[in-house]
């Protein structure tokens, strides 16, 4: 379903929420694989290795659940 405008759609999203989040994370959902591998990937970010994370998909989702 590509050129359908779903990129839009969650840039005006952002955009008009902005101030709901602290975080925004893009994660390529384009297989459960890339998933995984996206959020293992969000373990390298400064601010979840000042959480000492392991790079387990565990470990990213629950410091993604403990956001603000």
């Amino acid at each position: 379903m590509g050129g359908i405008g779903k990129t839009q759609i969650c840039l005006r999203f952002i955009e008009g929420m902005s101030d709901k989040f602290s975080h925004v994370f893009w994660i390529d959902a384009s297989s459960s694989g890339s998933i995984k591998q996206g959020l293992q990937g969000l373990c390298n970010l400064p601010a979840a290795q000042n959480q000492l994370l392991d790079g387990s998909l565990e470990s990213a989702l629950s410091w993604i659940g403990s956001l603000r």
